[in-house]
């Protein structure tokens, strides 16, 4: 069994690694810290906050919309959580308490592909978002979003929530140009 489970992951001996760059490592703090204000709006919604949205009765009444906000908070968390790993030990090698893969080492090539993967998706969904949400206001009349029916201070605290996360892609790319630095193979 120990051998099928290492053929599914590609892990290493574990190696010390140059020390983490201070600027790869601001970058993964702030693509963490940049997906949580939006998360934070949407909790505020789903307790019953006045947030503004008009819709928000039908995410807090169906079992439905209430699974699908809590996995994308999960998702959302959890994804901006594992970008941290690209300046932290865990992210390098599998934490000891993790049964049969603890203490052992994590290829480069693993994060490097999950993060340039899930990397190219953020810039996808978040920049295609970021670019229909302007489209619909300007329309006569204008098309659908969120930000109907909010006040004034409503909508900036909603753009102040969801305008982080224009730098998560962002901030995820220079950290993952940190971690490849910090990885490629050393030249005789």
């Amino acid at each position: 069994m120990h051998s099928r489970i290492s053929s599914l992951f590609p892990l290493i001996t574990p190696s010390p690694s140059p020390p983490v760059q201070p600027w790869a490592r601001a970058a993964c703090w702030l693509a963490f810290l940049s997906a949580l204000p939006s998360a934070a709006w949407r909790v505020a919604m789903m307790v019953g906050a006045d947030v503004g949205f008009g819709q928000a009765y039908r995410y807090r009444e169906s079992a439905g919309a209430i699974a699908y906000v809590v996995v994308l908070e999960l998702v959302q968390i959890g994804s901006a959580l594992l970008c941290l790993g690209l300046c932290r030990r865990w992210g390098e090698e599998v934490p000891r308490w993790v049964p049969v893969l603890g203490s052992r080492g994590i290829n480069p090539k693993l994060p490097l592909m999950a993060g340039a993967l899930g990397n190219a998706l953020l810039y996808i969904i978040i920049f295609s978002v970021a670019t229909l949400f302007p489209i619909a206001l300007l329309q006569q009349p204008p098309g659908w979003t969120p930000a109907q029916g909010m006040s004034t201070t409503q909508t900036i605290i909603f753009a102040l929530c969801y305008s982080p996360m224009l730098l998560w892609p962002i901030a995820l790319t220079v950290a993952l140009i940190g971690f490849r630095r910090r990885h490629r193979p050393r030249r005789a």
